[in-house]
């Protein structure tokens, strides 16, 4: 079961809720594919929050990178959410722009990351919010642990 399974029951969300769930979906057969998928997903998601959030302010420049970085955006989330979102970025922005490969690991770090703001957004704004732990289940070997290294 898809760890964002949960979104599909909340019509506020529906904006991001397939691309999050497509981007899980691949990460088996395709993980430069997923890495595609979350950053997809977190740009949605970012400008879900834009759109719902009145207090955000709209950087001069709507793309990603200057969303994320706008203070009244960064300053709302948790220092360690909101490290995690220029990894995905970078991560998905590899995947599509160099012939480097993805690995596995990084995927899920991508994932996860994106299963991190989700749930976020979901605390902030979310009418009927529950904690909820990301899980996965191993079928693939190369995978060992989710770690958020530079790359």
């Amino acid at each position: 079961m898809s760890n964002f399974q949960f979104l599909k029951n909340k019509t506020e969300y529906v904006l991001f809720t397939p691309a999050a769930i497509e981007a899980e979906k691949i990460y088996y057969s395709s993980p430069a594919m997923c890495a595609v998928g979350c950053r997809k997903a977190l740009e949605l998601a970012v400008k879900w929050v834009y759109s719902a959030d009145t207090s955000m302010q709209m950087p001069y420049k709507d793309n990603l990178q200057s969303l994320i970085y706008e203070p009244t955006f960064r300053f709302a989330l948790d220092y360690n959410t909101w490290g995690k979102l220029p990894y995905i970025i970078r991560l998905g922005n590899m995947a599509v722009h160099t012939e480097r490969n993805v690995q596995a690991s990084d995927a899920l770090a991508s994932i996860k990351g994106l299963f991190e703001f989700i749930e976020w957004i979901d605390y902030c704004y979310g009418a009927d919010y529950k904690e909820r732990k990301f899980k996965y289940k191993v079928n693939n070997s190369k995978v060992k642990k989710a770690v958020y290294r530079k790359i």
